[in-house]
C-alpha cells in the first residue's frame, strides 16, 4: 500500500527501509525523509493523513546481499515510526553506535516534510505544493477513468497478486498479500527475465504494513518486521521542530 509513491528522490537523508532490488523496486515501507541540499524538489499532490489512528512503533530490517565471490552480507537497520492523530508522522533510524537518531517529520495538514539534523540543530523544511484544482470537467473525466480502473481490476485479477494467510504481528492482527513483479528490462543468467517476489502483512485497522520482505533473485533479501506496536496517543512535542533549531526552508 506504500507502493508505487507519489514522491520520489535520488538520494534520501534516511530510509524507513533499505530501498530494495536495486531501485527498481520500492520496499513496502515508505522512505522516512525527503533529500536536502541539491535534490529536486516534489511534484505538486495532496498529501493525505490518516486521522484518528495514533501509534508508536520500532521496526529492524535486515538487508542480505550476494557478494561477487558468492557469499553474502547483511545489513540490519533498526528504526521507529509515531503517527497522532491529526495524521502526522515522526521516524527515526535508530543510530547502533549509540549517538541520536536521523528524525524526519511529515505534516499532511501543513503539506510538509522536515528533516531535523542534530549535529548543527538545522531542520530543513521541504514545501510540497498543491496541484491546480481541476475544472468540472476533468473533475467528470477523472471520476469516470477511476470508475473504469476499478471496474477492470475487480473483473481481471493480476496473476500477479495473490493472498496470503493472515498472522498476528506485534499483537495485532495482519492481512498478507503477495505480488511478483517482473522487470523485462533485467535479465538472470539463463535470459528470463527478473520476477521480485514482495509480501507485505498490513494491519487494516491501523493502515500500516507490519511485515514485508523482499526477495530479488540477483541476490538480494530484505525483511522488515514490526517489533513492538503500540496504539496510543504520542507526545504532541516529538511532531514540531525543536524551538532552538534553525529551520532552513525549500519550495518551488
Amino acid at each position: 500500500m506504500y507502493r508505487r509513491l507519489v514522491i520520489s528522490s535520488a538520494v534520501l537523508a534516511v530510509v524507513w527501509a533499505v530501498s530494495s532490488t536495486q531501485a527498481q523496486v520500492s520496499s513496502a515501507f515508505p522512505p522516512m525523509a525527503l533529500p536536502t541540499g541539491a535534490a529536486p524538489m516534489p511534484m505538486p499532490f495532496k498529501m493525505k493523513a490518516v486521522t484518528g489512528k495514533p501509534y508508536s512503533l520500532t521496526a529492524k530490517t535486515t538487508d542480505s546481499k550476494r557478494l561477487a565471490d558468492g557469499t553474502w552480507t547483511t545489513t540490519v537497520l533498526e528504526a521507529r515510526k509515531m503517527r497522532d492523530s491529526e495524521g502526522r508522522e515522526r521516524s527515526e533510524l535508530i543510530n547502533r553506535s549509540g549517538g541520536p537518531p536521523v528524525v524526519s517529520l511529515t505534516d499532511p495538514i501543513a503539506q510538509t516534510f522536515v528533516t531535523l539534523s542534530w549535529s548543527d540543530k538545522t531542520a530543513t523544511v521541504t514545501h510540497v505544493p498543491l496541484p491546480k484544482p481541476l475544472t468540472p470537467e476533468q473533475e467528470a473525466r477523472a471520476a469516470e477513468s477511476r470508475a473504469k480502473a476499478a471496474e477492470y481490476r475487480a473483473t481481471h485479477p493480476s496473476p500477479d497478486t495473490s493472498t496470503l494467510p493472515p498472522k498476528t504481528i506485534a499483537g495485532a492482527s495482519a492481512e498478507g498479500k503477495e505480488q511478483i513483479i517482473t522487470l523485462h528490462a533485467a535479465k538472470l543468467s539463463g535470459g528470463e527475465p527478473v520476477r521480485v517476489v514482495e509480501d507485505t502483512w498490513t494491519a487494516p485497522d491501523l493502515s500500516i504494513p507490519l511485515e514485508s520482505t523482499s526477495d530479488d533473485p540477483r541476490g538480494q533479501k530484505i525483511i522488515t518486521i514490526v517489533t513492538d506496536l503500540q496504539r496510543a496517543e504520542p507526545d504532541p512535542s516529538l511532531f514540531h521542530i525543536p524551538a532552538d533549531y534553525k529551520i532552513v526552508e525549500r519550495k518551488n
